[in-house]
């Protein structure tokens, strides 16, 4: 596709929609906050994009939500690039309880990595590499015990903490990469 220009607000009164895949296009500015109306949304897909914005906390009320991916929203001007989905991830993801997949990787998210992602127990995908986030990695992260894939290298997370050995002990885990700094017994490469 070569789609661009804003997000509608009209996708907002899609209440029946299930699935909205818009990758791999030239969408520019904000995420709208309307989307969070939409509680039968199952699979939330912008990534590949030219957003640059913060994620709305509304988008906690897409309660139906199994697959959030906002990945790598950021453009080349010149040589310059534009991060996309910025500012710190929102306390309201923890309240997406049938989440399996979230990807926000490649953006300009900070401040640290939330214990509420904790609280998303069908989680199978988190890949938040190449961020900015800073602080231990949580260890309610290992309540998410389906996770399959961890993805947290390129971020500023302090190397006084690790991988939590209890996220290196669950029984799903297949992939797991954080910074080389960071002490890992579950890791495979950094």
């Amino acid at each position: 596709n070569a789609l661009s220009g804003q997000l509608p607000l009209q996708m907002g009164d899609l209440i029946s929609l299930r699935q909205l895949r818009l990758r791999n296009n030239f969408f520019e500015n904000q995420l709208p906050t309307v989307l969070g109306k939409l509680e039968l949304l199952e699979e939330l897909d912008i990534s590949h994009n030219w957003l640059s914005s913060t994620i709305p906390p509304e988008y906690g009320n897409m309660v139906s939500l199994t697959t959030l991916s906002l990945e790598s929203n950021y453009r080349d001007q010149n040589g310059y690039f534009t991060w996309g989905i910025n500012g710190e991830l929102p306390i309201e993801i923890g309240k997406l309880k049938n989440l399996q997949h979230l990807r926000i990787n490649d953006n300009y998210l900070t401040g640290t990595l939330i214990s509420e992602i904790g609280q998303l127990f069908l989680l199978e995908t988190l890949h938040l590499q190449n961020n900015f986030l800073q602080g231990p990695i949580p260890e309610v992260y290992s309540n998410c015990v389906m996770l399959k894939e961890v993805l947290l290298e390129d971020n500023s997370i302090d190397s006084q903490f690790g991988m939590p050995e209890g996220i290196c002990r669950l029984p799903e885990l297949d992939l797991a990469k954080v910074d080389c700094s960071l002490s890992c017994t579950c890791c495979h490469g950094c």
